[in-house]
């Protein structure tokens, strides 16, 4: 899904109604969140009407986003509907597949012979190669609670240490340049510092794709300013 910036000269009308909604007063009062998709942290109003169905629009007084959202943060309420997601396991048989020379067919099946034949093929590798043949390479958007039962599986149960996070891999280059630029793997700037200075530089990243909201913010005190420079490597 690409990235679209909402400019202050906009209307949060323009946006198709599938993908946002207006706050109106025939609506419950909304409920105050963060979206879960990158680091910007923008704030959420999440509203649900007497039917139940939820709709979401930027918060305006959160101070990271000002009531703006991109298109990932907008269609956050189509990620609660069922209608595109899946609601039970589909079984790939690939060894039979691969053995017969056939594409892969793909079949809805019950969860406990799905879970069964998981558990077997864990139980055939750690008895033919040892408990440090499995590994856990797990999702940078799961919830701290989808970390602790992983964790608890894979040390508890599996019994290894053999467990990683995208959450962590992608960003060891970050920390990498951080502790050599700065001497600590840390940002030392806020958002504020991006509308204040005069020439901003990025390195190895488009922030106007991957943080739109928060580029937006540096474009909209530019336009006031044309001394403002970006440049890009």
């Amino acid at each position: 899904m690409s990235s679209v910036i909402l400019n202050d000269d906009q209307d949060l009308n323009i946006v198709p109604s599938s993908r946002i909604k207006t706050y109106t007063e025939g609506l419950i009062s909304p409920i105050r969140t963060t979206c879960p998709y990158c680091g910007v942290g923008c704030g959420v109003l999440a509203n649900i009407d007497e039917a139940g169905v939820v709709s979401v629009t930027g918060d305006p007084d959160h101070p990271a986003n000002f009531g703006k959202l991109c298109s990932k943060g907008s269609a956050l309420a189509q990620t609660l509907r069922t209608e595109r997601r899946l609601t039970q396991p589909y079984y790939q048989d690939k060894q039979r597949s691969m053995a017969e020379g056939q594409p892969t067919d793909t079949q809805p099946a019950e969860w406990e012979a799905v879970l069964d034949d998981i558990a077997s093929r864990l139980n055939n590798t750690i008895a033919a190669h040892g408990r440090d043949s499995v590994m856990f390479y797990v999702s940078g958007q799961l919830l701290t609670e989808d970390y602790y039962v992983a964790n608890k599986f894979i040390k508890g149960f599996i019994g290894n240490n053999n467990i990683d996070s995208n959450s962590r891999l992608c960003m060891s280059s970050a920390v990498a340049g951080h502790k050599r630029a700065f001497g600590a793997d840390l940002v030392p700037s806020n958002y504020e510092d991006l509308e204040s200075c005069d020439l901003l530089v990025l390195v190895g990243s488009n922030m106007a794709w991957c943080h739109p909201i928060l580029f937006g913010r540096f474009l909209s005190v530019k336009k006031g300013d044309r001394n403002k420079k970006t440049d890009c490597d």
